[in-house]
């Protein structure tokens, strides 16, 4: 709760603020986006209860009943390259079922493997209805923008190019968009193509090194980084002038 609080403090309303949330239950979900409404969220972003393989149809019902019972819209979060999340991931036709027994689910992150295949096939069932987002750090962010996305949520650290390369798409220059994403893409491989675990180990130690934050602890039990491993990414960051480079 006190981290929402501060970032709703920070953005003021002059930003959307989604807030992630990941309830082991419908209940609790009920619960958690009662409490967090207070601070206006755009979205409140909700991972499947991990605990069991619960299957399509019980899943379904638990997303139209949390976005039936949400004071704030709803983000279904399709995380399958997340251990934990990976049975909670839906079919393009499931998810179309809570998007048309539920309005108030309007936003979809799917990302992933086959990410790109499985936006297509959701966006070809509900048209313009919902929003779809990508993610996965931005590794196959053109492509999934070519099939529907309308966005990206890609982790903290970098985003400054993702903007600059989302406008530029918007305005319907994908030479130039595709030209920023490349510029990008050897620290988005670096942070992002190993995984979830590492991917948090680099951005907070990028964020840390910036100044943002003040401490880069992930928590335990996780993966084991090498110092050379970010050094490389702190010279990567420097070539590029970003919010995160020390030039």
């Amino acid at each position: 709760m006190r981290c929402a609080e501060i970032a709703a403090e920070e953005i003021a309303e002059r930003v959307p603020l989604i807030i992630g949330i990941s309830p082991g239950g419908t209940e609790i979900a009920f619960e958690q986006a009662r409490l967090y409404a207070e601070f206006k969220p755009a979205a409140l972003m909700t991972l499947p209860p991990s605990t069991m393989n619960y299957g399509d149809e019980a899943l379904v019902e638990h997303y139209v009943a949390l976005g039936n019972a949400s004071p704030r819209p709803i983000m279904v979060q399709q995380s399958p390259h997340i251990p934990g999340f990976s049975s909670g991931t839906l079919s393009a036709e499931s998810l179309a079922q809570i998007a048309e027994r539920s309005p108030n689910v309007c936003y979809f992150k799917i990302e992933g493997t086959g990410s790109v295949q499985r936006i297509a096939a959701f966006r070809q069932l509900v048209g313009d209805k919902v929003s779809i987002f990508g993610g996965i750090g931005g590794l196959t962010v053109r492509d999934e923008w070519q099939v529907g996305a309308a966005g990206l949520l890609p982790g903290c650290g970098f985003n400054e190019y993702f903007l600059q390369a989302w406008q530029l798409w918007e305005s319907g220059d994908q030479s130039a968009s595709q030209d920023a994403l490349q510029t990008i893409q050897p620290l988005v491989d670096a942070v992002s193509s190993r995984g979830h675990e590492f991917s948090l180990h680099a951005r907070k130690y990028l964020l840390k090194r910036a100044g943002i934050i003040d401490d880069n602890y992930v928590r335990r039990p996780t993966m084991h980084v090498e110092d050379t491993e970010f050094e490389a990414l702190a010279r990567l960051a420097d070539q590029m002038h970003l919010r995160i480079s020390h030039t």
